[in-house]
């Protein structure tokens, strides 16, 4: 049963620092640009407090909000470079700057 719980908290935290960089104006994942809705960070900061909720059954308090906040530095860390990486490949071959 904690096996699962853990499972969805990670999952959980992963997907909403995901749609909440998404929502970000200035984020690079998305060709179109950030998401066009007005709440475009409420799924993201609900499935936040969801995998906050499901690591509070594995984990004692202080060691989840740690756990949790740690976790999405992580994946807040490496989305930036993704993107930087996708809109480097996405631009055609005469705008990249040859390699030395």
């Amino acid at each position: 049963m904690s096996l699962m719980f853990a499972l969805v908290a990670v999952v959980c935290c992963i997907a909403s620092a995901v749609l909440l960089y998404l929502a970000s104006p200035q984020q690079q994942l998305r060709a179109t640009g950030p998401w066009p809705s007005r709440h475009s960070w409420l799924p993201g900061t609900l499935l936040a407090l969801l995998s906050l909720l499901a690591m509070w059954q594995v984990l004692a308090p202080l060691e989840t909000v740690f756990a949790w906040s740690i976790l999405l530095m992580l994946v807040w860390s490496v989305l930036p470079f993704l993107g930087a990486w996708r809109a480097h490949s996405r631009a055609p071959a005469g705008a990249r700057e040859p390699r030395r």
